[in-house]
C-alpha cells in the first residue's frame, strides 16, 4: 500500500529561494557594479527564504553557494569585512557538507583574493589560509566516505 500526501509532487519544483539563489550567480558572472549590487541582493534574499523555508524545501548546497555569492559580491566591492561574515557560515560549516561545486567556489574566490586589487592586506591573505584549509578537508576522502552497504 502506498502513501498518499495531500502535498503536491515537488519533482519539477523550482522554489523562490532557488531561483534568487541562481540569479544571484548569474549577476556575479555578468560582472559591473550594479550586476554585483543586485547579486547581493538576490543571494540575500535566497539565504533569507532558505532559512524560513520548511525542511524539505531546504537546499543545503543552494545555502552554501548563496553565502559564497554574497562573499563574493561584497569582495568585488572592496568589502573584504563582509566577505568575511558572509563566509562564515560556510567556513564553520562540517566540510563533509559540501560539495565538489562548493569547493571550486571557495577554491576561486581564493585565488580572487590573492589578486593585486588586494594587494599584502592581511584580511585577505587570512580569508584565503581559511579558504584553502576549508577547501582541502571538504575534498579530502575522510570528508566523504563510501556509504556501506546495508
Amino acid at each position: 500500500m502506498s502513501r498518499c500526501s495531500t502535498r503536491p509532487s515537488r519533482i519539477f519544483a523550482f522554489p523562490a529561494a532557488k531561483q534568487f539563489a541562481y540569479a544571484g550567480t548569474t549577476r556575479l558572472a555578468l560582472g559591473g557594479r550594479e550586476h554585483v549590487q543586485q547579486a547581493i541582493a538576490s543571494a540575500d534574499t535566497a539565504i533569507r527564504l532558505y532559512r524560513s523555508a520548511e525542511d524539505d524545501d531546504q537546499s543545503v548546497g543552494d545555502l552554501f553557494a548563496a553565502h559564497v555569492d554574497l562573499a563574493r559580491g561584497h569582495m568585488l566591492l572592496g568589502d573584504l569585512d563582509g566577505t568575511e561574515e558572509m563566509l562564515g557560515f560556510v567556513l564553520d560549516s562540517p566540510p563533509e557538507r559540501m560539495s565538489a561545486s562548493i569547493v571550486r567556489r571557495l577554491t576561486a574566490l581564493g585565488r580572487e583574493l590573492g589578486g593585486p586589487q588586494y594587494g599584502e592586506a592581511q584580511q585577505a591573505a587570512h580569508l584565503r589560509e581559511r579558504l584553502q584549509h576549508t577547501a582541502v578537508l571538504a575534498a579530502s576522502p575522510a570528508a566523504h566516505p563510501p556509504e556501506l552497504p546495508t
